[in-house]
């Protein structure tokens, strides 16, 4: 299967951001824009080299251009202002939804800053074509549980702000953590979690249609497009 362009073009935004701001917490040393851009076509050298199919350089030509734009405006509009406040880059964070069934929610945070002392920020990068608006990201659910890991890891007595970061639509949307909304997402989660466990322990495990399928190389074979179930022994 060739490799996926607009998948590609997110991680790489991703980490030459993640890049942009580890560079400055370990040295505190401020990465210029256009040494920045120049990441670029290294990281997308090395997401082609894993392709099995090669990729023409007209078909790569918009892909390439999309990252240097998302990454630009990010960088005029975030970068220079907020790298003082960062305290973390790509976070790694745990919640516990049931520790005695030993099931925990493990997320990666793309950023975390905190401009005072009494306001923790989380920030995404979004680089699709989707854009939730204030009023949808005060409840989205992956919002919500990325809230409530914060909360957990640092301090749930400080004002919680979401920032997510649409890239490509240029316009970040900002939300402040609700304690009901959090409930929400968390019981949700927990059965989730509870449902996936049962699903476990019976050696029964249903498939669920999505936009996933139309990217995947199983379609034909799939039991999902059949109405069957994976089972597994």
């Amino acid at each position: 299967m060739a490799l996926d362009l607009y998948m590609a073009c997110g991680s790489i935004v991703h980490s030459a951001l993640e890049n942009a701001h580890r560079t400055f917490l370990d040295s505190h040393h401020s990465m210029d824009l256009e040494t920045l851009q120049k990441t670029l076509p290294d990281l997308w050298k090395q997401a082609l080299a894993e392709s099995p199919i090669p990729i023409d350089e007209s078909e790569l030509a918009p892909f390439l251009q999309k990252s240097m734009d998302n990454v630009s405006w990010y960088y005029q509009n975030f970068f220079s202002k907020e790298k003082e406040a960062t305290i973390a880059v790509e976070k790694r964070l745990m919640y516990p939804l049931n520790p005695q069934h030993k099931q925990w929610l493990i997320g990666f945070v793309d950023r975390i800053s905190q401009p005072s002392d009494d306001v923790i920020i989380v920030h995404d990068y979004k680089t699709g074509s989707k854009k939730l608006s204030e009023k949808s990201l005060a409840t989205d659910f992956q919002a919500q549980l990325y809230g409530a890991m914060v909360a957990h890891t640092y301090s749930a007595r400080q004002r919680i702000e979401l920032h997510w970061h649409y890239l490509s639509h240029q316009k970040t949307v900002k939300s402040e953590l609700e304690p009901e909304n959090v409930r929400n997402a968390v019981q949700k989660a927990q059965m989730l979690a509870n449902a996936v466990e049962s699903h476990k322990q019976a050696q029964l495990f249903p498939t669920k249609k999505g936009w996933q399928c139309s990217r995947c190389d199983f379609v034909s074979v799939c039991p999902a497009q059949k109405g069957a179930l994976i089972t597994t022994k």
